[in-house]
C-alpha cells in the first residue's frame, strides 16, 4: 500500500518494533518504580496502623486479665498459635506469656464486662 500524503511511511518497515529492547526494558523498570513508589507508602502506613491497635489493644488484656504482669509486648508472627497475627505476650520479671492472638488487623479490645464469665 502506497501513501500519498507521507511518502516516508510508504516503507514495508511495520515488521520492525517501534522501541528497540533496552528501551522497552528501561520503561519497564520505570514503571516498576513508580509503581512501587505508589504502593509502599500505602503498605507502611497499614503496618503502622496495625501495631499502633494491636499494642493499644494487648495493653487492655493484659490490663484486665493480668494485674501480676509488668508490662505487654506485641508481635507479628505467621505461624502462631491461631494463625497468622499480631501475637500479645505478658511480659514478667524474666518471663513472657501468650495472652491472645490478635488476628492480622487488630481492632480494640473487647472485654468482657465485669461479672461475666470469659
Amino acid at each position: 500500500m502506497t501513501s500519498d500524503w507521507h511518502p516516508e511511511l510508504a516503507g514495508d518497515d511495520d515488521a520492525a518494533p517501534v522501541r528497540g529492547p533496552r528501551r522497552q526494558r528501561m520503561l519497564r523498570v520505570v514503571v516498576l518504580v513508580a509503581l512501587a513508589a505508589m504502593v509502599l507508602p500505602l503498605v507502611l502506613s497499614a503496618i503502622g496502623v496495625a501495631r499502633s491497635a494491636a499494642v493499644n489493644a494487648c495493653t487492655a488484656f493484659v490490663a484486665a486479665f493480668d494485674q501480676s504482669a509488668s508490662g505487654a509486648r506485641v508481635a507479628f508472627d505467621l505461624f502462631g498459635r491461631g494463625g497468622p497475627g499480631w501475637m500479645c505476650f505478658a511480659e514478667y520479671a524474666g518471663d513472657e506469656r501468650l495472652v491472645a492472638n490478635l488476628g492480622l488487623i487488630p481492632s480494640g479490645a473487647r472485654l468482657p464486662a465485669p461479672g461475666q464469665d470469659v
